[in-house]
């Protein structure tokens, strides 16, 4: 996620982990001095690497099932995930 990105390693993480929390993007780009497309391809950036996450090692049961949360499982059914 953080490979050819231009700003330091540290304030993407901060910026991605606000993100995560449900920090307004607007908050974000006022308190970091950043443009607001910056901080939307980040957010796309995570979400992609999220996904992949999710689809290589969860999905695939690569996952210790003592660690999971109810409202972190999600199923497969029939034309639809739930």
């Amino acid at each position: 996620m953080l490979e050819g990105l231009r700003t330091e390693e540290c304030q993407v993480e901060q910026v991605v982990t606000l993100l995560a929390y449900g920090c307004p993007s607007q908050a974000i780009v006022h308190a970091f001095e950043l443009d607001e497309r910056t901080v939307a391809a980040w957010r796309r950036r995570a979400g992609k690497q999220c996904q992949r996450v999710q689809s290589a090692v969860v999905e695939q049961g690569r996952v210790n099932a003592r660690h999971v949360q109810a409202d972190e499982i999600r199923a497969k059914g029939r034309s639809m995930i739930i």
